[in-house]
């Protein structure tokens, strides 16, 4: 496929699904804030499995199509640094790994829970433990994706830093704002709390770079020195 202007519109419509399918799947969810050692939360599981098995379906369904991103650009990337482009789509690959593991654990959850269901009052201690446990297991992984993410983020936003297919500002905020992210996941596994700004920027700038895609594409001027 040949790099176009149009081909900027369609990663804009890529990351687009990948935004949509992923918000909608962290709407869905239902585990942030909870308190995971307790009967009330292995109940409140149960009254949201259907939910929370939606959840599951979008968030893979958005880790794939990252996946698919990857597998777009590689061409492109491959013209310009073939390391670089070999580095993007490992990441991808790597990252959808650690979502698909951390959605068996939830997966998990939703089989204690159902478990939990069914069982006498004097072996709840082992179930409410059991619980904590995978939910903890479940913020590792989910934390350590944002932290590949964001250095995947990076590696992207400095290929279009140097090629210019997008504004110059446009790369220098996505490189910063995964920088953000990498950081902020990074202490948060450090069980150091830090403020949900911290990933909203990034949101924000994701916004923004999809809005830009859609409606500006790749720059024209600069696609014939890459190919």
């Amino acid at each position: 496929m040949a790099l176009t202007k149009k081909t900027g519109r369609i990663l804009g419509f890529l990351f687009l699904l990948t935004v949509l399918a992923g918000a909608t799947g962290t709407a869905f969810r239902g585990l942030g804030g909870a308190e995971a050692n307790s009967t009330e939360f292995l109940e409140d599981i149960m009254l949201h499995m259907g939910q929370m098995k939606l959840a599951i379906s979008l968030d893979i369904l958005a880790s794939a199509i990252g996946v698919g991103i990857a597998l777009f650009l590689y061409s492109f990337i491959k013209k310009y640094d073939q390391r670089l482009a070999i580095a993007y789509l490992t990441i991808a690959g790597i990252n959808f790994t650690i979502i698909v593991v951390s959605n068996i654990i939830h997966v998990n959850l939703l089989s204690l829970s159902e478990e939990f269901a069914v069982t006498t009052a004097e072996t709840t201690d082992h179930f409410t433990t059991l619980a904590k446990m995978l939910h903890e297991a479940y913020y590792w992984t989910h934390f350590l994706m944002l932290m590949l993410y964001s250095i995947g983020g990076s590696v992207l936003y400095y290929f279009l830093f140097r090629t210019k297919l997008v504004p110059v500002w446009l790369s220098i905020w996505g490189i910063l704002a995964s920088i953000v992210v990498f950081f902020g996941g990074a202490l948060q596994l450090a069980d150091i709390k830090v403020s949900g700004l911290l990933f909203v920027q990034n949101g924000i700038y994701i916004l923004t770079f999809i809005i830009w895609l859609l409606v500006k594409g790749f720059n024209p001027k600069y696609i014939k020195s890459l190919e």
